[in-house]
């Protein structure tokens, strides 16, 4: 397997998380997000006064989240060889993977269809604000099944250096124990549990990136190990 491919779709993730942070942070503002108790007015404000930005960043996002797929892609490859024969695990993170792309993309085509026609009545224009919102933050189930999954083949893993050692198994739990609040964000419109608030978007979001980072790593340092001339394992090409 072609080693620079594989570090390629590795730095997918970082990449990934950079432009989604210029699209929808630097472009579009929609990042720090704004209050759920804004009125209909507010909320349709907010996208008349920044049509054109909001459409340019929420692109530049869409074509940003391209870059997860080889990311999950190489993650996938690394645990199916640890896994062997019947790589159970693997699979759940590559279907997770494109759940989570799709669970990412939804809530753009939301936005983009706000910011379309601004001009639409105020309550309507909330209605797709909050379409937009809600799963963003809240429906994060695809990809909780992935540290979980990461974690239990890296327990799984008996090798002398694992390429996920012990406290990154340990990690992933945390991972998702920090991701979990988010779904909270139904309950509430005000506070940190909102969709704007310090449980409900921040500490999952700083979580989540922080995790793309350290899974990068891993993912380099596993490549790293990989003689010149290695393939696929016989369990991948059949």
């Amino acid at each position: 397997m072609n080693k620079k491919s594989l570090i390629i779709g590795a730095w997918c993730g970082p990449g990934f998380m950079l432009f989604m942070l210029i699209g929808f942070a630097l472009v579009a503002h929609l990042f720090p997000p704004h209050s759920p108790s804004w009125s209909p007015e507010q909320v349709t404000s907010f996208y008349q006064d920044s049509t054109v930005q909001i459409r340019a960043g929420l692109l530049i996002f869409l074509w940003a989240t391209a870059l997860y797929v080889p990311f999950a892609g190489v993650l996938t490859i690394f645990l199916a060889r640890i896994e062997g024969k019947f790589p159970l695990w693997s699979s759940v993170v590559l279907m997770a993977s494109a759940g989570n792309v799709i669970t990412l993309t939804f809530p753009m085509a939301f936005w983009a269809t706000a910011v379309f026609r601004p001009d639409r009545s105020p309550e309507l224009i909330q209605l797709l604000d909050d379409l937009g919102w809600i799963p963003f933050v809240g429906m994060t189930s695809p990809f909780l099944l992935i540290p979980i999954a990461i974690a239990i083949v890296g327990f799984s893993d008996k090798s002398e250096n694992p390429i996920f050692p012990r406290w990154a198994c340990y990690y992933n739990l945390l991972v998702d124990f920090l991701l979990l609040p988010g779904g909270l964000i139904i309950f509430f419109h005000n506070g940190p549990f909102a969709w704007n608030g310090l449980v409900g978007i921040w500490l999952p979001l700083i979580d989540w990136g922080i995790w793309f980072c350290v899974t990068t790593y891993l993912l380099l340092r596993g490549i790293n190990r990989l003689p010149n001339d290695d393939v696929a394992s016989p369990q991948l090409q059949a």
